[in-house]
């Protein structure tokens, strides 16, 4: 049981900052509120960071940066933002959670099944963050919530150039899926592809990279299964890039 002492709203990112940095006083982060915190987890506050802002999108000439406050839905409906990445965005959950859930979450979270977060992987993402010591950025792929320390997440980086697909297989349409592959061809003709379902986050990968994955299994694919269907959808991802 969380046995939370304060609850904190702060009004600038300065106030959040401080609030984080506050020596001996176990913190945790709230934004849209869909992902609970871990049950094992010891906090003192909870620090609310909706009154923050951080939920602009603005398009720069070869690439789009999201605040991390930035709500699924409001990607799904902006044009400025790839077609793979709103696509992806919409299989995050119904409209319900996509009004609430952010993308700052998605990216820490990293949650397994994340077709969001492969997509982001694709399209060259990174992470920008403040804390006390100053701004620091990392790609998604390199990032690690602990990096954070006493920092916060402001926005993500993303290319918009290139071409997109994206191959997935669920139980049902929109169901989780079971394994995606999403991948992208930029401007020099170099194709990114990165998968969810099969390893403890979604990865970029490369094809000669498929035989030796070893994939988590569970009631709905054993792990051969996952490695089998990373392969087929890979082809017809790379089909549609080459084509």
């Amino acid at each position: 049981m969380i046995d939370i002492q304060s609850y904190h709203r702060p009004s600038s990112i300065e106030e959040a900052l401080d609030l984080l940095s506050r020596p001996g006083v176990r913190t945790a982060l709230v934004a849209g509120g869909t992902t609970l915190i871990p049950q094992d987890k010891d906090i003192d506050d909870l620090i609310d960071i909706q009154a923050l802002g951080l939920d602009e999108i603005e398009p720069q000439d070869d690439e789009v940066r999201l605040g991390a406050m930035c709500r699924l839905q409001a990607i799904v409906e902006n044009p400025a933002v790839p077609h793979l990445i709103q696509t992806t965005a919409r299989w995050e959950g119904p409209n319900t959670i996509r009004n609430a859930g952010t993308l700052g979450g998605i990216c820490l979270t990293a949650d397994w099944e994340s077709e969001l977060f492969a997509a982001l992987l694709v399209y060259e993402a990174t992470i920008n963050w403040l804390s006390i010591s100053g701004k620091k950025e990392v790609r998604l792929s390199e990032f690690r919530q602990d990096m954070l320390h006493d920092g916060l997440v402001t926005s993500i980086t993303i290319q918009k150039g290139g071409e997109s697909a994206g191959e997935r297989i669920a139980r049902t349409p929109a169901d989780k899926p079971i394994v995606s592959v999403v991948g992208r061809k930029d401007e020099m003709a170099v194709i990114r592809l990165a998968a969810c379902g099969i390893a403890d986050r979604p990865i970029l990968f490369e094809p000669d990279q498929i035989e030796e994955m070893n994939p988590p299994g569970d009631f709905r694919g054993s792990s051969g299964y996952r490695r089998q269907m990373v392969g087929l959808l890979s082809q017809r991802v790379l089909t549609q890039l080459k084509g």
